[in-house]
């Protein structure tokens, strides 16, 4: 339905960023960071308007009930319980040349452990409250042991369609399992030595003189996460593609990762290349190269690809 069509198999950053439309699937559209946030403040400034004496507690309580409303609460549980128990699945299902029984266990209890922390209230993001207006979504480790995923309002607002918020959610969980996660639990398994020497040998990590392994110039936890966040998505997109075809799927696969895009060509910013790759890696290499993907948009019998790194590389 795309290469076939227009032979841009080898160009599908260029569709997803560079062309002057949207997309809209069956579950939802997308909406640029940008606009997002836009219409985030013009709800904070109508409460502000509205209830002039309001402190700031309870403008964010106003705020919060009109983005993370029970409907929009309840299809980000349903994503975030969806992807867990995909990732979780993804990870018992490998053979024991990847993972033995004792790494399968550590890994799942990892993902395991991640909770979904979603307003209201509002103090649940107290020690944050500027998250309320932000797409930010983030993964992040608290010294009490606590594992946690946030999401911010503006990107529930942003994210409608449902491979959006599936690719968001994998990628911010697979920071649960990635390198460094494990370098920090003191976690060693050689799949991942194996998956680490084949992002660097097909260029999805920049080979920096300063890059430090899990520090500085670093885009290895990143990489991980986008790489996660592809195989789940396309997982995702599969069953999808039996039911609609044609430019239902193209929308749903550009939907998956369109808000890599807001980084350069939509939001015109300047992206972050210190623990990202590019837009272009992580849009026409890491998502566009993986086989279901290409499968899904009639470019699987494209040629002279690269290898797609997986946990059974050699």
């Amino acid at each position: 339905i795309f290469g076939g069509r227009n032979g841009s198999c080898g160009q599908i950053y260029s569709l997803i960023c560079q062309q002057d439309r949207s997309f809209t699937d069956p579950t939802g559209s997308v909406w640029s960071e940008a606009e997002a946030e836009r219409r985030t403040h013009l709800m904070r400034e109508q409460i502000v308007q509205d209830h002039p004496r309001w402190n700031e507690k309870r403008v964010n309580e106003a705020l919060v009930e009109l983005i993370y409303t029970p409907p929009r609460r309840a299809r980000m549980e349903a994503v975030f319980d969806f992807v867990k128990a995909s990732i979780v699945r993804w990870i018992q299902h490998q053979p024991p040349s990847v993972f033995v029984a004792r790494e399968k266990k550590q890994l799942t209890q990892r993902i395991q452990r991640v909770k979904l922390e979603l307003p209201p209230p509002a103090s649940i993001y107290g020690d944050e409250p500027q998250l309320l207006s932000k797409t930010d979504v983030y993964y992040e480790r608290m010294t009490n042991g606590l594992i946690r995923l946030r999401v911010g309002g503006a990107y529930v607002l942003a994210a409608r369609s449902w491979f959006n918020l599936i690719f968001t959610f994998a990628h911010e969980m697979g920071h649960a399992i990635d390198p460094c996660e494990l370098r920090a639990m003191h976690l060693s398994i050689p799949a991942y030595d194996r998956l680490r020497g084949c992002f660097l040998r097909n260029g999805l990590i920049a080979a920096r003189r300063t890059r430090a392994e899990c520090a500085r110039d670093d885009q290895l936890s990143e990489t991980f996460a986008d790489w996660v966040a592809v195989e789940i998505t396309s997982q995702a997109l599969a069953p999808f593609a039996q039911e609609f075809g044609g430019e239902e799927v193209l929308s749903a696969v550009a939907n998956s990762v369109r808000d890599l895009c807001d980084q350069t060509d939509i939001g015109g910013g300047v992206p972050d290349l210190e623990y990202h790759p590019s837009p272009q890696i992580r849009i026409e290499e890491i998502f566009g190269r993986h086989p279901s993907i290409r499968s899904l948009l009639g470019c699987a019998s494209f040629d002279a690809l690269p290898e797609y790194c997986s946990w059974e590389t050699k």
